[in-house]
């Protein structure tokens, strides 16, 4: 898409439109915030986090995904740049491209709480590991990737066996995985992100399906706030 084409997809976007904006940390994980579109010299535009203030350790050199509607109703997304952080809650971006399907699936991460299971499996004649297995919940979900919340430390960081059920369609799909980051909360309970090693393409599907499926929930829903 040339330079015309996406400052025109920039201008498309109404002044306070609902939006949200996906950023990386500087460990490599991703996370959805809810903005307000606010208009500036298209391709640059403002973005005002609705809820709080922006975590400091956010990766300000990597691209981010915008998604938002245009006057008509119709979808919208795009990758861009954080060209300044000019307050706690609001950023100046710069867009860049409109992005392929499979763009969109990399940067694809939805809020999803659903059950999963980790486990563990002890290698035959390994004396030095146990089995074991802990149940938690979701925090969000991609194709690649899930953060979760478990009440106890995984004990290894791979491979492990990923077992989550959900919702929309309803489906248990299983996967083997590793652990990227894990971190223990001040409620006692440990945030834990899998990266997918090795996943069918049925299952990865299934885990679109609900992505897409929660994600159209989201945006109808701020959309009728802002509104």
């Amino acid at each position: 898409m040339g330079e015309e084409n996406i400052q025109r997809l920039v201008k498309s976007i109404p002044d306070g439109k609902a939006a949200s904006i996906t950023l990386t940390n500087t460990e490599g994980a991703r996370k959805k915030y809810n903005c307000v579109f606010k208009e500036s010299i298209a391709p640059s535009f403002f973005l005002l986090l609705k809820d709080g203030t922006c975590p400091s350790d956010i990766d300000m050199d990597r691209q981010c995904l915008v998604e938002s509607q245009d006057q008509d109703g119709t979808a919208v997304s795009f990758a861009a740049m954080i060209s300044d952080k000019t307050r706690d809650r609001l950023f100046e971006l710069e867009a860049k491209k409109s992005l392929r399907p499979e763009d969109l699936r990399e940067f694809f991460r939805v809020n999803i709480t659903t059950p999963i299971t980790v486990s563990f499996m002890q290698a035959p004649g390994d004396t030095q590991t146990r089995t074991w297995e802990i149940s938690g919940e979701t925090v969000d979900l991609s194709q690649s990737g899930t953060l979760a919340l478990f009440p106890k430390k995984c004990l290894n960081d791979g491979p492990l066996m990923l077992e989550i059920t959900l919702p929309n369609p309803e489906k248990e799909v299983s996967c083997i995985a590793h652990v990227i980051l894990k971190r223990q909360t001040r409620k006692g309970k440990w945030l834990t992100s899998f990266h997918f090693d090795n996943i069918s393409t049925k299952d990865r599907d299934i885990i679109t399906q609900n992505c897409f499926s929660q994600q159209r929930k989201q945006l109808r829903e701020n959309i009728e706030t802002a509104g």
